[in-house]
């Protein structure tokens, strides 16, 4: 599948496209443009952007019906229209925000946080439980992104883009912590550094590589197994879905382009994958 062309979707105006999953129960893709606090809704062609907060770092659905997002400094829930219901704040530091993250089979939320000036170690990955109590779940982290899991839900598989590493933890389900933990991918010599991943129904890893106009999908035992070529510079998440369940989303960003126009950056990019997506979890509240 190397070199496999795709198709442009989505919103032109968006920045920082992030966050992306796909929302079986509407039939849409789900993602945000993080810096401007939208929620991105792309549904049978068309788009519609919602702001939410000043920061919106992801959205996942809610079993109770709704939406979940973590915003710049904490987390909200949101109601079926994205208007929100109750915020949960979790910092209060202004030089620090939110990023990225994904449910457990759980329902638990976690989400890690970065340094705006990206400052080593000074990101936390919190735990947002289904009782709304929040927790740290593992401390000195810097770009975290791309939580997901798998072994039946007894390793989590992490990226922290600053270490070009995507880290694997034992984890224990039943009480939702963090163990020890190992490099699963050394990305030192990839063409960028992971970013956003997805979880297909094979247990390949598809790994979005922010500077490296690319995703690859790596095995379970760390193989590089394809390559999708990215038309511009910066992809930032995946999600699988779609009509026929094998759509491979990727979002994008103009983020430190500067004053390079690329054509594309920040719309979604689509290709078949031929493959379909592991469940996405939702927020058990």
């Amino acid at each position: 599948m190397a070199g496999s062309s795709g198709t442009w979707l989505g919103d032109a105006g968006v920045f920082h496209g992030e966050g992306a999953y796909w929302d079986a129960r509407l039939g849409a893709l789900r993602y945000v443009d993080m810096l401007r606090g939208d929620v991105l809704t792309l549904r049978d062609g068309g788009v519609t952007r919602t702001n939410v907060s000043e920061v919106v770092a992801l959205i996942r659905p809610r079993i109770a019906g709704g939406y979940v997002v973590a915003t710049e400094r904490g987390f909200a829930l949101l109601d079926e229209e994205l208007v929100v219901e109750r915020e949960i704040p979790v910092f209060d530091d202004p030089l620090l925000r939110m990023n990225e993250g994904a449910c457990d089979m759980n329902g638990r939320l976690y989400c890690g946080s970065l340094a705006y000036d990206y400052r080593s170690g000074a990101g936390t990955l919190y735990r947002l439980d289904p009782d709304l109590t929040v927790h740290v779940a593992w401390e000195n982290v810097t770009i975290p992104n791309g939580l997901v899991w798998g072994d039946g839900g007894t390793t989590a598989l992490h990226a922290d883009t600053a270490d070009r590493a995507v880290y694997r933890y034992e984890f224990d389900p039943r009480e939702g912590t963090l163990g020890s933990r190992e490099v699963f991918l050394d990305l030192a010599d990839a063409p960028g550094s992971p970013d956003g991943m997805a979880l297909d129904a094979e247990g390949g890893l598809w790994v979005a590589l922010w500077g490296g106009r690319a995703v690859h999908r790596y095995d379970a035992a760390g193989a590089l197994t394809e390559t999708i070529r990215v038309p511009v510079t910066n992809p930032t998440s995946c999600a699988i879905g779609g009509e026929n369940g094998t759509t491979l989303f990727v979002t994008t960003s103009r983020q430190g382009l500067a004053d390079r126009d690329e054509e594309g950056a920040g719309r979604v990019y689509s290709v078949d994958i031929g493959v379909t997506g592991a469940p996405v979890h939702a927020f058990g509240a």
